[in-house]
């Protein structure tokens, strides 16, 4: 029993030593706090690319969409304009040139819809614990076109206040 005595005082002594807390505590809250911004970051970072990446989409869908409108394109040529316009809203900023990758194109003749599917492939920053060093941002848009001229109709005030420049003002900007 004798020896033990003085191994259970060496524990209690190593126990009781309060000198090194604040190293301990310190390396603690600081591999804490170094996850917590590197999760940040790469969540920043996910949140730019999926803004610019519908950004992208969006102007593609609509840019097509109002050229089969006005006849500029034919529907085969859609395909060839939705990517001419990633590739150019990729170049710059959060997504790197040429990243977008068009996923799917559907034009629907019966509903006059012109829809896209694209997604890019993020870089993280912070992978932690085995993850993927990717992650991949998906979007869908769509928009109308039509292939029927409209007429527009318009009612200009003739009234008391619209006399002499602002009526002539007026039925220039008509």
């Amino acid at each position: 029993m004798r020896h033990f005595g003085g191994f259970n005082r060496a524990i209690g002594n190593f126990a009781g030593d309060k000198r090194g807390n604040f190293a301990i505590l310190f390396g603690f809250a600081a591999s804490v706090v170094a996850l917590a911004v590197g999760f940040a970051v790469d969540t920043a970072q996910l949140m730019n690319a999926k803004s610019a990446l519908r950004e992208a989409v969006d102007s593609a869908v609509t840019s097509t969409a109002r050229s089969i409108t006005l006849g500029d394109i034919s529907e085969q040529d859609a395909p060839k304009m939705v990517k001419a316009f990633l590739t150019a809203n990729s170049t710059g900023g959060v997504l790197y040139h040429d990243e977008i990758v068009l996923d799917r194109l559907t034009i629907d003749r019966t509903a006059k819809t012109v829809e896209a599917a694209a997604y890019v492939d993020v870089p993280l920053y912070f992978p932690l614990f085995g993850m993927e060093k990717t992650r991949r941002v998906a979007d869908v848009s769509a928009a109308l076109y039509s292939d029927k001229q409209i007429e527009v109709a318009m009612m200009l005030d003739i009234t008391g206040s619209m006399k002499g420049q602002k009526i002539e003002d007026l039925k220039t900007a008509a």
